[in-house]
């Protein structure tokens, strides 16, 4: 860990849990629909469905089997938890009355900021008023805030000894090793101010009340973005009309980049929500690497802009209030629709990255309430035609004057454990300011950088009883002399799996695994059910390039299943030693 300054010491909790969304929808009990004389309700379209990989889905259609309430209702409900979608509803069938209102509350699939779902007319009329759409919950991802921005801050880790001198000891102690503990303490620079909350008094309310704290010792986490891909579906990464190819060479030598390529409907985007609470009242930077391709659909352009959704409304920041500036590389940036806020980059080269730097203040006060910040960009500087792609990777957003270097949120210096606080004290300062003092003591293990214990028994692929191995019909996947090899001569389905319930289903987890240089590797491998969506079998696409790899993965089942690639041709990986560890 390097320390700087005194602003880099940083204590962090837990604050918020994953949470998925919850959605209410009012249909109007009678009439929701304009009928014309001897016409039929017709169909209605529902837009923002999102699956539990994140993939975002419009122009979804459902028809009324008559023009009521309880009828247009139990149309959108029978299409959200349509197997595709996996949306849960939470009142099981029943509709529920609010005045002129019936309504059902519905829960998305996956954990994490999602689209606002918007039902509109299609071959049916909505009548003024039919339909209201209402966030109950938002949704969110594990975040550990600040809680300390410390003038000084200390971690420590003990060992009691245990007494084992004997008669054979001749007078020399001897010990074997004890209980262990951690210990985390701080000093915290507080402004007092009668309008404004103590942060550091809830230590207090901690202390009296025994309350476990989750904390985290670490370098300064200036990216609030949990991932270092830009692949849809994890963390808060959705997409509208894109399709992408991931593992894709990234400007720092990895393979973390990914391309995104446009569908048939205009404002095809990738992009990333984040949760208002997290935002608001902030200046924010958000900085990018785009790239040109070649070939089909290749484009040297792109266009972007910054949105936040009020009262359920996705809103742009006007060009006027957005400072956009190229921070490296090649390019000219332009205004193309002030209306939508939208800027363009064109002249991007097709070897080298660019990246480019927004920054807004999201201090101005809106007109409704806030539910999330998003961040997009269109695989093209005008409305995208099918096909259009570019390469993009390495986003951030930080709350900064300026850009900072791109910090990979996956080599973050961090210890983190569960804690009692064993201490607090406040000192007076000077003018407004006061000094907060808390320590905390650990109450069990201390995990480096997040990760729990190892999952595997044998990481280096020593005992093939371990493993179960699939060969398929024509593969010869095997586990033999220090090596688990993935191979598919004639793209037969082999794979190579471990022991039942080493996961838990919908839990986060890091896959560490090394490449064999010999013999040349060919293909990837995928994770089985790596991503839980909607039909519990997204796979997790992993680098077959020789070397060491880390991805980050949702489990969509309880055993850790590594198999050959969809792709056509001969597969060939020899991994020489495999990691698998929980994310807490």
């Amino acid at each position: 860990m390097a320390i700087k300054n005194a602003s880099d010491l940083l204590v962090y909790a837990k604050t918020t849990s994953p949470a998925k969304q919850k959605t209410r929808i009012r249909v109007l009990t009678t009439d929701p629909i304009e009928v014309p004389d001897g016409g039929t309700t017709g169909t209605v379209k529902i837009n923002n469905l999102t699956n539990d990989s994140g993939l975002v889905s419009d122009d979804i259609s459902t028809a009324a089997a008559s023009n009521t309430g309880a009828s247009v209702l139990s149309s959108i409900a029978g299409t959200l938890t349509n197997p595709a979608y996996d949306y849960v509803d939470l009142n099981s069938g029943s509709n529920q009355t609010d005045g002129d209102y019936v309504y059902r509350d519905f829960e998305n699939g996956a954990n994490g900021l999602v689209p606002t779902l918007e039902i509109v007319s299609g071959t049916a009329t909505f009548n003024d008023g039919a339909i209201i759409i209402e966030i109950i919950t938002p949704g969110s991802s594990a975040i550990f805030d600040p809680v300390a921005f410390s003038t000084s801050a200390s971690y420590s880790t003990n060992m009691d000894l245990r007494d084992v001198t004997n008669k054979d000891s001749n007078g020399w102690s001897e010990s074997l090793p004890g209980l262990k503990s951690f210990e985390v303490s701080t000093d915290i620079l507080q402004s007092v101010n009668p309008d404004t909350p103590l942060d550091g008094s809830d230590f207090f309310d901690k202390l009296k009340n025994g309350t476990i704290v989750d904390l985290s010792f670490s370098d300064r986490i200036r990216n609030i973005l949990r991932t270092n891909l830009t692949q849809i579906g994890v963390d808060g990464f959705t997409a509208s009309g894109v399709t992408q190819t991931n593992l894709q060479a990234d400007p720092f030598g990895g393979s973390t980049a990914s391309k995104i390529i446009s569908g048939s409907g205009t404002s095809s985007r990738l992009q990333y929500t984040a949760d208002a609470t997290r935002l608001a009242d902030k200046k924010i930077r958000w900085s990018f690497y785009v790239k040109g391709t070649t070939g089909t659909g290749a484009k040297t352009e792109c266009k972007f802009n910054i949105y936040r959704l009020i009262s359920g409304t996705a809103t742009p920041f006007p060009v006027s209030s957005v400072t956009w500036s190229i921070l490296e590389g090649q390019g000219t940036l332009s205004s193309t629709a002030p209306s939508n806020a939208q800027v363009s980059i064109t002249g991007l080269s097709t070897s080298t990255w660019t990246r480019i730097q927004g920054s807004v203040s999201t201090e101005a006060s809106d007109a409704g309430p806030l539910s999330y910040y998003g961040f997009y960009l269109y695989p093209s500087a005008t409305d995208t035609a099918q096909d259009d792609c570019i390469f993009t990777s390495s986003w951030q957003i930080e709350l900064a004057p300026e850009a900072t270097d791109y910090q990979d949120p996956t080599d973050i210096t961090h210890w983190q454990g569960n804690a009692l606080v064993s201490s607090v004290s406040f000192d007076a300062g000077v003018e407004d300011n006061l000094t907060c003092s808390a320590t905390f003591t650990g109450t069990g293990n201390v995990y480096p950088n997040g990760l729990g214990p190892e999952l595997i028994g044998d990481t280096g692929f020593d005992n093939p009883s371990y493993w179960t191995v699939n060969p398929g019909t024509a593969g010869t996947s095997v586990v033999e002399n220090g090596y688990g090899k993935i191979l598919s001569p004639s793209g037969a389905n082999t794979f190579i799996q471990g022991p039942a319930s080493m996961m838990t289903e919908g839990s986060y987890y890091q896959l560490t695994y090394t490449v064999s240089s010999s013999p040349t590797p060919l293909q990837n491998f995928r994770i089985f059910e790596g991503w839980e969506d909607a039909s519990g079998d997204v796979d997790v696409l992993c680098s077959g390039a020789a070397g060491t790899h880390k991805v980050l993965f949702l489990a969509g089942r309880e055993d850790l299943i590594v198999k050959r690639d969809n792709s056509s041709g001969e597969t060939k990986i020899w991994l020489s030693s495999i990691s698998l560890k929980k994310v807490l």
